[in-house]
């Protein structure tokens, strides 16, 4: 497969949370021609059967990325952002020089995160921290009247707006938080066309993940017996770290999860896909996340084994996550292995 045409698809998508349609619909078109049925749920979420029997098997990810909206509209048509959950993530520092994009209800509309620069600031003002209310959209109009003509109000979703790029062996860009799940996931169905499988398989992308894990509550009501989350996982392989705080690095494989801040982990299921790694060759890492969570705390709330596969990802939660290739395609061998087991 093609993995980085196809990350760079899914990552560039605009799906901020409570808007995850057009991930999910390119999602289904991916999936239809490998799995036996595919549907969206009420809610939004995608959930395809591949087949098989035995116990009941989902793999997913989600479809929403990090958002803002907008809090308000100035006179002279910049907009004021709420931050939202984002008062837990590295905000506003990784805003400021940044494209944006507006989901309007005319349209998505193109603009910059902007604070004022050096040669205006005085020198006080310099040495000051930057403060959130300090930075605005900049769409590029001279009024809220031009704001209003284009769909843009009081509500409207704000996402990062780079493109994904390759730096060697490696991606980043935008939502790989949680978007190169999916062509994992379309990877996985495509391997699996004719194979025998050990288990009834399931795939699935869920919504609204970024704002408290709510979409995998309606997934968990399905019955699974065991739950593979996929999400990026923490990297702790940067200068600046100790080299002990999180000895996770990129090119080293899918990370088994043992706990997070909010769960631990089936032990038995670890085991069964450590032996499975090491029986295939598949090389992976432990991690301990603990300032972390996923969706699969409300998986286990529906009676499955809660299990978490990342792919180790550097500077989370900002506009250039950044991912090894190596990693996805070693998840993909991973999954295949467990499955056809």
């Amino acid at each position: 497969m093609a993995y980085f045409e196809a990350l760079k698809k899914y990552t560039e998508l605009a799906g901020p949370t409570g808007y995850e349609q057009r991930v999910q619909e390119e999602f289904t078109r991916d999936l239809e021609p490998y799995v036996e049925s595919v549907r969206r749920t009420n809610v939004g979420n995608v959930v395809a059967r591949v087949g098989g029997s035995g116990r009941k098997v989902v793999v997913f990810g989600h479809a929403d990325e990090l958002a803002y909206h907008v809090l308000s509209v100035t006179d002279d048509g910049f907009l004021h952002i709420s931050r939202g959950r984002a008062d837990k993530l590295s905000y506003p520092y990784t805003l400021v020089g940044q494209k944006a994009l507006v989901l309007g209800d005319a349209g998505d509309v193109r603009g910059a995160f902007v604070s004022p620069t050096g040669h205006v600031l005085g020198p006080e003002e310099r040495e000051k921290p930057l403060e959130p209310w300090g930075v605005l959209v900049d769409i590029g109009v001279d009024g809220r009247g031009d704001v209003e003509k284009m769909g843009v109000h009081v509500g409207s979703p704000i996402i990062w707006n780079p493109e994904t790029e390759m730096l060697g062996d490696k991606v980043f860009g935008k939502a790989m938080d949680d978007r190169f799940t999916h062509p994992v996931m379309v990877e996985l169905a495509r391997k699996l066309q004719g194979m025998e499988l050990g288990c009834d398989l399931y795939l699935a992308s869920s919504v609204q993940e970024e704002i408290g894990c709510k979409g995998a509550q309606d997934l968990a009501r399905l019955g699974f017996d065991v739950s593979l989350a996929l999400d990026i996982g923490i990297a702790g392989d940067y200068p600046a770290l100790p080299r002990d705080r999180m000895p996770v690095k990129l090119g080293g494989g899918p990370v088994i999860v043992y706990r997070d801040a909010s769960i631990i982990y089936n032990v038995e299921t670890i085991r069964e896909l450590r032996g499975v790694a090491e029986k295939n060759g598949v090389p992976y890492q432990h991690g301990v996340f603990e300032h972390y969570g996923s969706d699969s705390a409300s998986m286990m709330a529906g009676g499955a084994r809660p299990n978490l596969l990342c792919v180790p990802c550097r500077y989370s939660h900002s506009p250039v996550e950044m991912i090894h290739m190596g990693d996805m395609e070693n998840l993909v061998r991973l999954l295949y292995h467990y499955v056809v087991a």
